[in-house]
């Protein structure tokens, strides 16, 4: 995950002279939210200019393979999903890793979009992500904001539903 971090931190200062902030979604995410409980081996990242990143991930050695830049003998590969982040450019997170500053999408909508792929995919490893993410933040977590998310996005039944799994959970550690 740190070299990982660390090749995105590379990126962003190299797009910093083009005005593109990316910011990491998607799995690398969960990866650094989760404190590496969940692995990915590719970076998922919001930012517009993809010819701009495509012309500087080339020059840097990466092959474009359909959606994805990828570079065989560093084990990277990069996909940039969207040119607009699903949630607020105001919740995202900077993090600095060793003079690189990174910029990672805010927690609560990490934990939405997980929360729509556990409800839309009915995939129990988004719902058991979901979850995870209460666990470790629940009481910096914004829900609030959260509700509001998920009511538009016609989650929240099942938000309230895994919010009262993880207190029982924190109760049960008490």
């Amino acid at each position: 995950m740190k070299r990982r971090l660390l090749f995105i931190g590379w990126l962003s200062e190299e797009l910093r002279a083009h005005h593109i902030r990316p910011i990491v979604v998607g799995g690398n995410a969960l990866e650094f939210y989760t404190l590496g409980e969940y692995a990915t081996l590719d970076i998922d990242l919001v930012a517009p200019e993809r010819e701009v990143i495509g012309q500087i991930l080339e020059k840097a050695g990466f092959q474009r393979e359909g959606r994805h830049w990828y570079r065989a003998d560093v084990e990277i590969a990069v996909e940039i999903p969207s040119e607009t982040l699903a949630g607020s450019y105001q919740r995202v997170e900077s993090v600095d890793v060793e003079g690189y500053t990174i910029h990672i999408i805010g927690k609560e909508d990490l934990l939405i979009d997980r929360l729509n792929a556990c409800v839309y995919w009915r995939s129990s490893e988004d719902c058991r992500w979901t979850k995870e993410l209460m666990v470790l933040y629940y009481h910096d977590l914004d829900w609030t904001y959260l509700e509001e998310r998920a009511r538009t996005e016609g989650t929240l039944a099942k938000l309230g539903e895994l919010r009262q799994e993880v207190e029982r959970l924190l109760d049960d550690q008490l």
